[in-house]
């Protein structure tokens, strides 16, 4: 190794002592590969970076513990002042629980009271999905909740079958009591009108459902009977006669509510029919057909059939309908004839009806008239000032005839009715009455009749038979 590259690699603590003693040139050679010198500043840069750290760490964990020192002090305070008032706090919150408890009720007693005046129950929402899962599903499968939700199901919102039998009572008296049993209404016929009388209906109260006329059976469950039901106990008569009795009609109750009606609910014979001694059953039917006498009428078969018939919802005449049907082949007796003769009474009564029903109706007399045959009856609204004048005028141009050629009179008491200025409530025909025509007869076959309750000069009318 030269001497000048030497140079380059060591350097000289002291000065080069030129001796002759090789040691003193070793103990001033120091060499740079033993300690570097960039080494000692990157160590003091990664000191710094990492004190710098420490310090960010230390100021962020001192603000955390302030924080949390805050915190804790504010809890420390509510804890203490909850724990100065817990009885206050506790009343507080118990009087707003109640109040609220109270106002929920309240309003739900008011819609209970509602639905119950239209015969309605609230029956809830169906089951969430979520709370579903946790309930046994029943065999049949899962409901469709989304559908049970959407569509609403008429038979869910009727109330059950209960019924307060004397709240039902007391509301059919009050309807009976505002039609008067065996009055008469006029009924529109074909052709016409005719007057009837309002005979009372039967109905039967059974523990589990009612019976009007003679059938059928109406259970309460049936949503039919529920209505006829809420309109009974409503104040209406039911909507199911409105047509046959728009003007009401009076119900004989049979309270039969200590009983249960039990329906037919026969099963048909299981085997096979035989017949057995078919000669006998001839010979008794040969014995039968012997006593003509022993044969129903047409009249008698129609009086034994049901007048009316409810079968859903609607009121079927059975009688009429098979009279009807009889007459083309049985020769039924002829019917009387019903004819409502159009007075200014009954024209401004209509209109009354119309305008204000509301109004209560004017003392009327109501007059039902036989012809002399007895095939047709007359029938007539007329006020109590009208005179017997003006009843013979309306027969008279009712029956296109001359008014002189009848004579109008009463079978009981026996009175003939000749003095056209007597007023009908002067004469006792209201508020109705039962009149007869008959042909005009000599003076003399009428001495039995007396002339009416007011006086006529002349000799006084002998007393009325008895």
């Amino acid at each position: 190794m030269g001497p000048g590259r030497l140079g380059n690699r060591v350097t000289t603590r002291w000065r080069h002592r030129w001796t002759a003693s090789g040691p003193a040139w070793r103990r001033g050679i120091r060499i740079y590969g033993d300690v570097p010198g960039f080494h000692d500043s990157e160590l003091m840069a990664s000191m710094t970076r990492k004190l710098w750290d420490l310090e960010q760490q230390v100021k962020a964990q001192t603000d955390e513990i302030l924080s949390k020192d805050q915190k804790i002090a504010a809890l420390e305070d509510l804890v203490q002042t909850l724990q100065q008032h817990p009885a206050e706090v506790t009343l507080q919150r118990q009087e707003e629980l109640e109040s609220m408890c109270v106002q929920l009720q309240q309003q739900v007693g008011e819609m209970e009271r509602f639905l119950s005046d239209y015969g309605l129950q609230w029956v809830g929402e169906p089951m969430d999905q979520e709370d579903s899962e946790n309930k046994t599903v029943s065999e049949d499968g899962e409901r469709d909740w989304m559908t049970a939700r959407k569509f609403w199901k008429p038979g869910d919102s009727l109330a059950p079958p209960e019924v307060d039998f004397d709240r039902l009572l007391a509301s059919l008296k009050d309807l009976s009591e505002l039609v008067v049993e065996g009055d008469t209404q006029v009924t529109p016929v074909p052709g016409g009108a005719r007057l009837r009388t309002l005979e009372p209906i039967p109905l039967k109260l059974y523990r589990n459902g009612i019976m009007m006329f003679d059938g059928p059976f109406q259970p309460f469950c049936d949503p039919s009977t529920q209505r006829c039901l809420r309109d009974i106990l409503d104040g209406f008569f039911p909507s199911e006669l409105q047509r046959l009795y728009p003007n009401g009609v009076p119900f004989k109750v049979s309270d039969l509510r200590s009983q249960v009606y039990l329906e037919d609910s026969l099963d048909p014979f299981p085997g096979e029919g035989h017949v057995v001694d078919r000669q006998r059953m001839r010979k008794a039917l040969d014995r039968v057909e012997e006593h003509p006498g022993s044969r129903m009428t047409a009249e008698k078969f129609l009086n034994k059939l049901p007048k009316c018939v409810i079968w859903q919802g609607e009121v079927i005449d059975i009688r009429g309908s098979i009279r009807d049907t009889l007459q083309n082949c049985y020769p039924l007796p002829a019917r009387i004839q019903e004819i409502v003769v159009e007075t200014p009474t009954l024209a401004a009564e209509r209109e009354r009806s119309q305008e204000s029903p509301n109004t209560p109706a004017p003392p009327l007399s109501m007059l039902r008239i036989k012809s002399e045959n007895g095939e047709q009856v007359f029938l007539l609204m007329m006020q109590p000032d009208n005179t017997i004048g003006d009843v013979r005028a309306l027969l008279s141009q009712a029956r296109a005839m001359d008014a002189s050629a009848f004579e109008i009179f009463s079978t009981f008491p026996p009175t003939l009715y000749q003095d056209d200025a007597l007023t009908l409530q002067a004469a006792g025909l209201v508020p109705k009455a039962a009149l007869l025509l008959r042909s005009r007869q000599a003076p003399k076959s009428s001495l039995n009749f007396s002339s009416g309750p007011s006086p006529r000069p002349g000799p006084s009318p002998g007393p009325s038979p008895k």
